[in-house]
């Protein structure tokens, strides 16, 4: 196991940690799937928890069948991915049915192919590991109490530490989104994200994009507004 990856379970164990912590907060869970265009198909299941009426926090896992990836440069069309993290949100404004939130994600993204050189005997592995760092701002606009419609951008850097050093990805991408209450605890949401992207010295993909759908649902709680504001992801 790498450094990075270690470090980031440790993270992730605290984070989870505080979910334990007694507390009237509001407790999330998302699970989704979706396609883009570096994977065929994608898993996520994440945890969150509202601290406050302006903060939140938790912990989030994807696994994926990678279609366009890329290690050191060289793309793969096949193999695995996986990447856990630690996303953030703070409400910065809310007022008239706009709320504006300042959106964070730190983690890290393990991928691969095996048998790479193709003799059919899974004898070996090709895989990297890159730190993920996704800042950005969400605009929500309740449409009624029920559905609301989501905008924003974020800017997800993927920085390749093994086997290489390089910046693997810089995007920046347009999200889109809506959310809409299916029951006091159940909320279905659509997310869709794209955008122009560079690295690896020019050799990676231009252009990225990815469509999602789920549901979330609220854990020991009543119904409340914060379930309809969907943090991006990618």
């Amino acid at each position: 196991m790498t450094q990075p990856i270690k470090r980031l379970l440790v993270i992730t164990f605290w984070v989870s940690s505080l979910f334990s912590v007694p507390t009237s907060a509001q407790t999330l869970l998302d699970l989704s799937v979706g396609t883009s265009r570096q994977d065929n198909i994608f898993a996520n299941m994440a945890l969150r928890r509202q601290f406050s009426e302006r903060f939140r926090a938790g912990v989030e896992l994807q696994i994926a069948a990678p279609r366009y990836r890329f290690i050191g440069g060289k793309a793969i069309t096949e193999g695995y991915a996986y990447t856990i993290a630690v996303p953030l949100l703070w409400k910065v404004y809310d007022r008239d049915r706009i709320r504006l939130d300042v959106y964070g994600r730190a983690g890290v993204r393990q991928q691969g192919i095996i048998d790479p050189d193709g003799n059919d005997r899974r004898d070996v592995r090709l895989n990297s590991t890159a730190l993920v760092i996704d800042p950005g701002l969400l605009v929500s606009v309740r449409v009624t109490d029920k559905l609301q419609a989501q905008s924003g951008v974020t800017f997800p850097l993927f920085f390749e530490v093994s086997p290489n050093s390089l910046f693997e990805n810089n995007i920046s991408t347009i999200l889109a989104g809506l959310s809409y209450r299916v029951s006091d605890r159940k909320v279905f949401f659509v997310k869709t994200l794209a955008g122009p992207a560079a690295g690896g010295d020019g050799d990676t993909q231009k252009f990225v994009w990815s469509v999602q759908t789920g549901l979330r649902f609220s854990l020991g709680t009543r119904r409340s507004t914060h379930s309809l504001i969907m943090e991006p992801s990618y």
